[in-house]
Parts: structure tokens; sequence; C-alpha cells
């Protein structure tokens, strides 16, 4: 692969950044591709063409054995062919993954992830396959874990403006006929609806069924068949720890899946907290707020013409959805 090809690509990826506020410098003496942004967050720039396999081998001089510190914020950027398609992965990740491969008692020399879309995730595959496909293009989380950030200035007016999330949740409690007095009200709603369109029994800010003395209220519960399915905790303005604790022992007690709901800055937070609990960690899913919106959107736009197609009987005129 030609460097020209290469520098072009990090150039154009800095670029990217840089538009988002960032100071950007290069940082050699960790690597020809790593730069630091605003003097605080490392990030390393891979790029990789598909191969016959249609897959994308990559060769980071940043590992996370040896290179990352608990105490500085540190990103791999995987470009797979264009800029379009950059997984924005955080170095504890990594580090992660070496950690699960000590205790297995391996020992390797060479660090060569692998990205390959697979049913229609992208995974990254490296003693062991590990799902990333939401970590697609996310420069929010750069931003997320900066300290030092400021949005920059705004130099013309935009006709497109992305919706504020505090804005959009009460935008969809009213489309949706939610409690809208906050936005930890309005989710657990939508979860509870969604569990319902996919045929569970949901209820909201109960203790399990059966067990009395469970210390917590979980916010949403999805049963099928008297079994616990899921159990999922959405932390707001809440204690993370205490909705750890809450789907730990949900989990504990038959829950299948357990879901916390959280906000993008909370992530950092929240995987400390999980890392060392393989009790919990291997079972859990955290999802964004704006992921659950996107999911309870596009249920609504479904089933308001699938009402419609459902409905069969006379009528004196010729029906038409246009």
């Amino acid at each position: 692969m030609k460097s020209l090809e290469i520098e072009n690509i990090a150039h154009e990826v800095l670029k990217k950044i840089q538009h988002l506020g960032f100071m950007v410098s290069p940082k050699t003496e960790l690597g020809q591709a790593v730069w630091m942004l605003n003097d605080e967050i490392d990030i390393e720039i891979l790029f990789s063409k598909q191969n016959r396999r249609k897959e994308y081998v990559f060769k980071p001089e940043l590992q996370g054995d040896v290179s990352y510190k608990a105490n500085r914020n540190a990103f791999q950027l995987y470009v797979c062919d264009t800029i379009d398609r950059t997984f924005i992965i955080p170095l504890s990740l990594i580090a992660e993954i070496f950690q699960d491969i000590y205790a297995l008692g391996e020992h390797f020399k060479q660090f060569k992830p692998i990205i390959q879309l697979q049913n229609g995730g992208w995974f990254l595959s490296f003693f062991g396959k590990y799902d990333i496909t939401d970590y697609l293009n996310r420069y929010d989380f750069l931003i997320a874990e900066s300290k030092t950030y400021t949005p920059p200035p705004v130099r013309y007016a935009t006709t497109i403006e992305r919706k504020g999330i505090e804005e959009r949740y009460k935008e969809l409690a009213q489309e949706g006929n939610l409690r809208d007095e906050s936005m930890h009200a309005t989710t657990v709603d939508m979860l509870r609806r969604i569990g319902e369109w996919y045929g569970f029994e949901a209820i909201t800010e109960s203790k399990p069924k059966g067990f009395a003395e469970f210390p917590y209220l979980i916010d949403c519960l999805w049963y099928k068949n008297g079994d616990l399915y899921m159990a999922i905790e959405v932390c707001h303005k809440g204690v993370v720890e205490k909705d750890k604790d809450a789907l730990k022992l949900a989990k504990q007690h038959g829950a299948r899946k357990v879901i916390i709901v959280a906000e993008v800055n909370k992530l950092d937070r929240i995987r400390k907290l999980f890392m060392y609990d393989g009790d919990i960690k291997s079972w859990t899913e955290i999802w964004s707020f704006e992921r659950v919106f996107n999911l309870f959107e596009s249920g609504l736009r479904f089933f308001k013409d699938f009402e419609k197609l459902k409905r069969y009987g006379w009528s004196e005129n010729l029906i038409e959805y246009i």
C-alpha cells in the first residue's frame, strides 16, 4: 500500500477532527501515525483495504498491553477503505482484550486485528470476535472523553440542525403518548412499548415477579411465558453503581440479558465498573438514549402503517394510502 495514500487518508481524518474543534499535533515518539488532540487525547489512525477474503487487516503501533495508561485517553481509528467507514475504538477496549488473552495463558508477538462485515454487523477479530458496529464513525466518543473541548464557532446559519436530545424526547413523548415529565420517564415508557411490540409482557418500575424481597425497582422488565427475558435500567441523572447492582441481581434472579441505557459521556465510567465483574459483564449491553430513541421512532413509523395494512372490510369508496 502506497505511503502517500495512507498520508492522504490520515490528512482527511485529521481535517474532519479539526472541523469538530480539536487542536491536532503529531506525537511521533509513540508512532508515525499517532497524534494528540488538545494535548490530552492520543489517537492512532490506521488504514486498510479489503483483501480477497473481504477482511481488513491492521498493524497498529499502539498496543493495549504496553502503551495504554489509565490516566491517558487514547483511541485507535480503523479506516476501512474510506474515511466514511472509520471505527473509533477506545484503547481501553483493546487493553481489556489483552487482559482476557493473558488470563488464558496466551502469548504473542504481533498484534494484527481484523475487521470484517458479517451478517449485517461489523466484527473485530482478535483471539475472539467483538461486535464493533456501534463504534462506526463515532467521533462523538472523542468529544465525550475530552475535558477541554469547546465547540467551534458557528460561521453561518444552517437550515438543517441536529435536534438536541432533550428536545427530541419531548417530541417523541407527545407523538407516542408517553409520559413527558422527564427523559428518564419517557425512555422507560419507550422500552415498555418496544417490548410489547416484540411480543413480550413488559412491566415498568417493578421488582421481578415472585421476589418480593428484591431490594430494587427495575425500570423495565420483559417477560415471555412467565420467564424473565430482559432487565433494563435507564441511567440519566441517577447513580451508575446502583444500576449495576440492580442489573447484577436481576441476572442472578433469572434475566437472560441486561441492558443499561446511558448518555455517551458515561460510557467510560460504565466500562470501568463492569470491566472486572465477570458475573455481569458478559451479559450486559450499553445502549445510548439516541439509539433507543431511533428504535422507538422506527417502530412508531412501522406500526402506524402496519395497523392500516391489517385492517379489512367493506368500504363505500376506494381507499388510498399515498
